[in-house]
């Protein structure tokens, strides 16, 4: 099974149920994964602080849990990016429910987010991470995209922490899970993709980011991987 048609088996409505209400989704972190979810949560913030006519990436976008972070009439181009069809449907739902009629939805792979280089402002990466095949370079995509001292949002799935939830988590090319990294990991990765002194806090299985794209005087950006138009 493909991550994109996981995500339309009952596993994707249940995601998509619990993820949208933050009392729940507390409740499964803290049981599961033994980590505190409100950082997530709270880092949504960024989409209002997201400067006017600006350009926001969500990606990938899920059910688009973070359009709660967008206001209707909030003057930005929001793009929510996901490779599942099943999921871009229910963004598109939540997005009308909400009044959000800026919203763009994209089916894309987050290798290759179909933007030119330097075009985004805001850069969000929620629970994408430890589902890719090649979580580095997802990170080195959403540098391309960024304009420099641009910013990047996210929380993932780490490695580490108990035994027990470690084999809930580590079930690379099964599901849900790709291959996750440790914190260490994406602290590298995100250096690799030009981000500087990334804030990261974790907590349990769960680790959240908040990292800045170098200026263009700083050192030298990842070469550009934009799509062929």
């Amino acid at each position: 099974m493909s991550r994109s048609d996981y995500y339309a088996s009952p596993f994707g409505v249940a995601f998509s149920a619990y993820m949208e209400r933050p009392r729940l989704s507390r409740l499964i972190a803290r049981t599961f994964w033994g980590s505190d979810i409100r950082p997530y949560y709270e880092s949504m913030a960024a989409v209002a602080e997201a400067p006017r006519g600006g350009t926001v990436v969500d990606c990938p976008c899920g059910a688009g849990p973070a359009l709660r972070g967008l206001a209707p009439g909030q003057s930005v181009r929001y793009l929510a990016v996901d490779l599942s069809p099943s999921m871009l449907r229910r963004a598109r739902r939540r997005a009308e429910a909400r009044s959000l009629s800026r919203v763009e939805l994209v089916e894309a792979d987050a290798t290759k987010v179909p933007l030119p280089d330097d075009s985004a402002d805001l850069f969000l990466s929620y629970w994408g991470l430890h589902c890719f095949d090649d979580p580095a370079a997802a990170l080195r995509e959403a540098g391309r995209i960024l304009k420099p001292g641009g910013r990047l949002v996210g929380s993932t799935f780490v490695l580490g922490g108990s035994r027990r939830r470690g084999r809930l988590l580590v079930k690379p090319g099964r599901g849900d899970f790709g291959r996750p990294g440790s914190g260490d990991d994406v602290m590298r990765w995100l250096g690799e993709a030009g981000f500087a002194q990334p804030d990261i806090r974790s907590s349990g299985s769960m680790l959240y980011f908040d990292a800045r794209l170098r200026r263009a005087s700083g050192p030298t950006r990842p070469p550009s991987r934009a799509p062929s138009r």
